[in-house]
């Protein structure tokens, strides 16, 4: 099959995809920068593992129930004022998480940190989306969280560094700074993206959008295949820093460079996507990811069983969930957002929110089931990508009805 030849983005496209790189960014160092705090946050608050692990999904539960909000906000009044209330929300929870000595308080401030942040991340891919549609959306989107995945290779580096000299709380308070610059240079530098604002529309029809949204049975496929793959990532990001420093040892500072280390499988899946995509498709590299996320659930169950597990195997192991990561999400991303134009807004609402859902029932559900945080990430790695896969030949199947009914009419 002859490759699609992709178009190059103009300047104009260019400077907004450089501002979203960075807007995403520093929205996802809110679950990167304090991983190496956790065990030492755990003990400062008087806290357990499993509350402490929360704090995780409940920013990622407070990213996701934002989104139903952002999502038609920015269809009625543009994506620009929308953005920057987000950010500011987020500035403000991070600043007042640094006051905090109790987990109840902290958790609250996390939720708000998610809801604030969640603009980013439930915007970032609506704004790419009014520039950019189809497989250039899927590659220009990986050349942005090609950047963006610095954040989980860095983030734990910065993160243990400035817990040493400064403290675990300086973390959100450096957090509070990097959101106040982008508050600055996305007001300054960004554009209106959205072509399709009308503000005559009453707020209660922006939210009626989700109706016609919900009945897309590709978008809501795609959006449980991406939550499958983020439910997976971050049940590595909350349970690393424990298993690291506390089974095996590691210090704080021995485990920010060991996550930059193996995060750093981010960066090479991030970088081959847009040649995979081009050679392959978008369903064969979905499919590729979740046979990954098998293979590392098997390697991990049969290295615990064993006796073998070690702070190596387990790191060889669990390196593959970053490019299943990739190339599951950044894929159902593109796949969810082709069918709408102007109703992205909603969809991508509908989109984020399902899919941050997801990760936190999963997370929540699981993390009950047992204390064993190594056999909880090998089984779930097993289970829920054998879903995945039949999800990911129901979306190509309807996809192939669709165009096949578009060719006949």
């Amino acid at each position: 099959m002859p490759q699609k030849k992709h178009v190059p983005l103009s300047r104009e496209e260019l400077k907004v995809v450089a501002i979203l790189t960075l807007l995403l960014f520093i929205g996802l160092m809110g679950t990167d920068i304090h991983l190496s705090s956790l065990p030492e946050m755990t003990t400062f608050m008087g806290s357990t593992q499993k509350l402490m692990q929360s704090s995780i999904s409940i920013f990622l539960l407070g990213v996701g129930c934002s989104a139903l909000v952002y999502g038609p906000l920015s269809d009625k009044y543009g994506r620009k004022p929308v953005i920057m209330i987000g950010i500011s929300t987020a500035i403000a929870g991070n600043l007042w998480a640094t006051t905090l000595s109790d987990i109840e308080p902290f958790l609250i401030s996390r939720f708000i940190q998610g809801v604030g942040s969640g603009v980013s991340l439930a915007l970032s891919r609506v704004v790419l989306s009014d520039i950019v549609q189809g497989e250039r959306y899927a590659i220009t989107s990986s050349y942005i969280t090609m950047f963006t995945g610095l954040s989980i290779v860095f983030g734990p580096v910065i993160g243990s560094a400035i817990q040493s000299w400064y403290g675990w709380q300086t973390n959100f308070l450096v957090m509070a700074a990097m959101l106040f610059c982008i508050l600055v240079i996305y007001a300054l530098l960004c554009p209106e993206t959205n072509r399709y604002k009308d503000q005559s529309i009453k707020l209660h029809e922006c939210f009626a959008n989700y109706r016609s949204v919900l009945r897309n049975d590709v978008l809501l496929l795609a959006t449980v295949l991406s939550g499958i793959g983020m439910a997976c990532f971050v049940m590595y990001t909350s349970s690393s820093s424990f298993i690291l420093q506390e089974l095996f040892g590691m210090s704080p500072t021995d485990y920010g460079w060991m996550s930059a280390f193996v995060g750093a499988g981010l960066l090479v899946s991030r970088s081959i996507l847009p040649k995979l995509i081009n050679s392959y498709g978008m369903h064969i590299v979905i499919a590729t990811g979740l046979i990954i996320l098998i293979v590392s659930g098997f390697s991990l169950l049969v290295l615990t069983e064993s006796g073998y597990l070690s702070t190596t195997t387990f790191l060889i192991s669990v390196s593959g969930v970053f490019f299943s990561y990739t190339f599951i999400v950044i894929c159902a991303s593109a796949i969810s957002m082709t069918p709408f134009t102007d109703k992205r807004g909603a969809a991508g609402a509908v989109y984020s929110c399902s899919q941050m859902a997801l990760a936190f029932v999963v997370n929540a559900l699981v993390s009950v089931m047992s204390d064993n945080s190594v056999l909880i990430i090998s089984t779930t790695y097993i289970a829920l990508p054998i879903i995945g896969l039949y999800l990911c030949r129901k979306i190509q199947t309807k996809q192939l009805h669709s165009a096949s009914g578009v060719k006949a009419q």
